[in-house]
């Protein structure tokens, strides 16, 4: 199991990492969006955010989270295993399991030699990119291919505009510009095919698209 959870807010984003931790602890990841970048944040295990310093900066425009089970017993922590996975034009964290990733492999991500599914999305992001400069229509032409289960935060580097979308696996937002795996007051359940984007001066989303899905289990 994973979680992905994400916040305007430093101390509501430690809030939402503690509550979704029960997910998991075998890795976690913080990316910390300032200066109209990205700083990413990976290690294994528990982040003890008395020592966290959110990449020294001060004027943080937004905050996003991962935390990761192990998928086997003689899983290794690695940098390039864990999430947020990243492209030229992406970066995406995951909770679900894919059903077709090898497929997708062979067919449209021919020379991907990471092996975790995650990296197929990514890759097909990336490829669509390439072709298209709308990027709800990427996402939509991306996640139409997709079987399995997925919940996924999706962060166009370019712009660092921020987008959610799930199928069969849970996820939730509020008003308040927040999203979490776990459940809390306030939260609503994302519904399955629907694209959001975070509108950053109104802080909350909006959906900006809907695409197909096609999960054979739900609640991963």
């Amino acid at each position: 199991m994973c979680a992905i959870f994400g916040s305007f807010d430093k101390t509501m984003f430690e809030v939402l990492y503690e509550a979704n931790k029960q997910r998991g602890n075998f890795a976690s990841s913080v990316v910390c969006l300032a200066d109209e970048d990205q700083f990413v944040a990976k290690q294994e295990g528990s982040i003890d955010f008395d020592k966290f310093n959110y990449a020294g900066k001060d004027n943080i425009e937004y905050l996003l989270g991962h935390v990761q089970a192990p998928t086997s017993a003689n899983r290794k922590w690695t940098y390039n295993t864990s999430h947020p996975f990243e492209s030229m034009a992406w970066l995406v964290s995951h909770n679900g399991v894919l059903t077709n990733d090898k497929k997708l492999r062979r067919k449209e991500a021919k020379f991907l030699e990471n092996p975790v599914d995650t990296a197929v999305i990514v890759e097909l992001l990336e490829k669509f990119t390439r072709s298209n400069k709308d990027p709800v229509a990427i996402i939509k032409q991306s996640l139409q291919l997709l079987k399995g289960t997925y919940a996924l935060s999706m962060l166009h580097c370019f712009t660092n505009e921020i987008y959610i979308a799930r199928s069969g696996s849970l996820l939730h937002y509020n008003n308040k510009g927040n999203y979490s795996t776990m459940p809390g007051v306030g939260y609503k359940e994302l519904p399955e095919g629907v694209i959001m984007k975070l509108n950053k001066k109104t802080k909350r989303w909006n959906k900006v698209g809907t695409f197909e899905y096609n999960s054979p289990f739900a609640f991963v």
